[in-house]
């Protein structure tokens, strides 16, 4: 079967060939326009091997009580890849069963609100994914299956999230979409590995999650509020203008005009889409599915 890669996704999309008569009625051709359409408006987003490298924001510090302490290549080397054998230490060493995949983490950095300053929470980069193979005398030897980059020593090794893959439905956001009234409201706290000029198939976290309502699948609307009215613009007329009745006549009115303008209202700038791939508990995980300009830590969304 043949296969065609979105632009903002991982996974190939089949790619479904419709063969149509030249006699055939113009309902039928009707109908099958209408369920192409739909199966382009309903693609997956992620797939589940992206979401075990998507990485996650959390409130609180995750226990040292199993993490790696060596390497297959111990001593002449540092890091370890896909393949590769790493031996785990730690309090739950014990509690382990051959068998068993267990994800593992590194914790980057604190999270701070782009608004505030307000420290929200660490963020932990998502390394992969390990297969317990034995354990033996407080030393388990796991190989890992999946690797979103290296491995190294002292990387935390967790009991693994089961996040399903992501589908996406409805049509992407234009220059002229109309910002959600009433919608939760939030912000872009910050890029997957620290990432600040995010597009199209980004990675990305906001500070919203289930409390507020959110679950996986949500779609949000990406938007930037233009700034405040600057009376400093009007001067630059005032410089281009060299007919002194005009610039006379324009010095009179300033005060009214500056005033006027200084109440005025904006449509915020529509910069793109984001599905919720995992929901925490006060900061979600979305992927950005359409982008048109460059989204930044700091502009808003709104749940669609």
């Amino acid at each position: 079967m043949t296969t065609v890669t979105s632009p903002w996704e991982t996974r190939p999309i089949p790619v479904i060939n419709i063969k149509l008569k030249l006699n055939q009625p113009a309902e039928s051709v009707d109908l099958i326009l209408m369920i192409t359409l739909l199966l382009f408006l309903a693609l997956q987003v992620t797939a589940s091997e992206e979401m075990a490298c998507i990485g996650s924001v959390v409130d609180f510090t995750m226990p040292a009580d199993l993490y790696i302490a060596g390497v297959e290549q111990e001593g002449t080397a540092i890091l370890a890849s896909e393949g590769q054998i790493v031996y785990l230490n730690g309090p739950k060493t014990g509690i382990l069963k051959a068998g068993e995949i267990n994800s593992v983490i590194r914790p980057e950095g604190i999270v701070r609100d782009p608004s505030t300053g307000h420290d929200l929470g660490l963020y932990y980069k998502d390394l992969g994914t390990v297969r317990i193979e034995s354990v033996q005398d407080g030393i388990a030897i796991a190989r890992i299956v999946q690797s979103c980059c290296e491995m190294i020593k002292g990387d935390l090794v967790v009991p693994k999230k089961e996040r399903p893959a992501i589908k996406a439905q409805g049509e992407f956001s234009d220059d002229r979409t109309p910002i959600p009234s009433g919608g939760i409201t939030g912000s872009i706290l910050l890029g997957k590995d620290n990432l600040q000029e995010l597009s199209t198939g980004h990675i990305c976290f906001i500070n919203l999650g289930s409390r507020d309502g959110i679950k996986t699948g949500d779609r949000f609307t990406v938007f930037h509020a233009y700034p405040p009215f600057d009376k400093k613009e009007i001067g630059v007329a005032d410089v281009l203008n060299t007919g002194t009745g005009y610039l006379n006549n324009r010095q009179a009115n300033r005060k009214q005009v500056n005033s006027a303008l200084s109440r005025r209202k904006l449509p915020g700038k529509i910069l793109g889409d984001i599905v919720i791939v995992d929901a925490g508990n006060s900061i979600s995980t979305g992927k950005i599915i359409n982008s048109l300009s460059e989204i930044h830590p700091g502009d808003s969304v709104v749940k669609r």
